[in-house]
C-alpha cells in the first residue's frame, strides 16, 4: 500500500428504519416512566387513602406511607386524626327560654370505615353528617332540661 492507493473504508447504510426504531423505543420508554409515576401514591401521616377506579370506590383503604397502585386508580385522602368541631347555638330550654351555648365535639374517622364513608357520604362528611347531627343533639339535650340545669352542677349530665 502506498499513499497513492485509494482509501478503503466501510460503507454505512443510513436508512430511516434505525431512527424510527429508536424513536419508537424512546416513546415506549417515556410511556413506561409515566405509568410508573402514576402507579406510585403517597398517603400523608394521620390520613387514610381511599382508592377509586374511574369514579367507582374500590373499597381499598391505604394506610399512611408510599404505595404501588394501579395507575388508573386515584387516591383520595381523608384525615383520621382526632379533630374538634366547635358550635355556637341559640337553643330553647324546657321553660322556653332561649339560651346561647358554646359546644364542642371531639371526633375522628375510623380508618376501617373510610372507604364506606367516602362512598356513601363523600369527602365533606363533616358538613354533611357531623355538623347537622351535632346541632340536632344540642337542641334535643337542651329542650328536655331546664335552663338552670344547663348552668349548674347538672351540666355534666346534660353533656353526656
Amino acid at each position: 500500500m502506498t499513499i497513492f492507493d485509494p482509501p478503503r473504508g466501510k460503507v454505512i447504510d443510513v436508512q430511516g428504519g434505525g431512527i424510527l426504531r429508536l424513536l419508537g423505543l424512546a416513546f415506549i420508554g417515556f410511556l413506561v416512566v409515566i405509568f410508573l409515576f402514576a402507579a406510585v401514591t403517597r398517603v400523608d401521616s394521620g390520613a387514610v387513602g381511599v382508592l377509586t377506579l374511574f369514579g367507582r370506590v374500590t373499597g381499598e383503604a391505604l394506610p399512611e406511607g408510599i404505595h404501588l397502585i394501579n395507575p388508573f386508580k386515584t387516591n383520595h385522602e381523608l384525615s383520621i386524626r382526632t379533630q374538634e368541631l366547635k358550635e355556637t347555638a341559640s337553643v330553647p330550654s324546657a321553660e322556653g327560654l332561649v339560651i346561647s351555648l358554646d359546644t364542642s365535639l371531639i371526633y375522628h374517622l375510623n380508618p376501617e370505615k373510610a372507604a364506606e364513608v367516602y362512598q356513601k357520604i363523600g369527602p365533606r362528611y363533616v358538613e354533611v353528617l357531623i355538623e347537622p347531627n351535632l346541632r340536632s343533639a344540642i337542641r334535643e339535650a337542651t329542650a328536655s332540661h331546664s335552663a338552670n340545669a344547663l348552668y349548674s352542677g347538672e351540666r355534666e349530665m346534660v353533656a353526656k
